[in-house]
């Protein structure tokens, strides 16, 4: 077997593992609810990356004869390479932007606040607001027994984050004698 078509089932090896690949990124960007960071962006690269590289040495080791037909092998791959990676990127980009904190997505979607949390606790010092602040942020507190004590106020954020789902997520915040609060914790139930 020649050297060129050890080239070509290598590539073609590494392009299904390739979808493999993005495939399973979709599944953990979906089931995880990530947004964009520099590690996120990373690894959708990388693959990207390895397919133009492994792409070149199928050129590199390809018959000049045969480099036409290369040439649209390699168009097309490199197109649904892409295609896969930015579709990939959007979604980051669409969980980013529904994880931005404001006050009427947390009002308005119970089971998602849980996503929001994060830049909550970010993009707002918690810390130090009195209790009317904290009521005029995020609105009245959960009607719940859990977590609940005399100088506490929760908030339900919905189903924990990642793959399985099965406990719920919880905001707690204590506040001192003032009605400035003074803790705050995310529980699981």
């Amino acid at each position: 077997m020649s050297v060129s078509k050890i080239v070509n089932y290598a590539l073609y090896s590494f392009v299904l593992l390739y979808a493999l690949i993005y495939f399973i990124y979709i599944f953990f960007i979906n089931a995880a609810h990530a947004s964009i960071s520099l590690m996120s962006i990373s690894a959708l690269l990388l693959p990207f990356i390895l397919l133009l590289f492994f792409q070149w040495i199928s050129w590199k080791y390809t018959d000049r004869h045969n480099k036409r037909k290369l040439k649209i092998r390699f168009i097309v791959i490199t197109c649904l390479g892409f295609a896969l990676l930015f579709f990939c990127v959007v979604l980051l980009g669409v969980y980013e932007y529904e994880s931005s904190f404001t006050a009427e997505r947390w009002l308005n979607d119970d089971e998602g606040r849980v996503y929001l949390i994060e830049d909550l606790m970010n993009e707002h010092e918690l810390i130090g607001m009195t209790k009317e602040e904290v009521f005029t942020l995020l609105g009245s507190p959960t009607e719940t027994e859990y977590f609940k004590e005399e100088d506490n106020v929760v908030y339900y954020l919905g189903a924990e984050r990642g793959i399985i789902r099965i406990d719920s997520e919880w905001l707690v915040i204590w506040f001192d004698g003032s009605d400035k609060a003074m803790k705050y914790e995310l529980r699981t139930d």
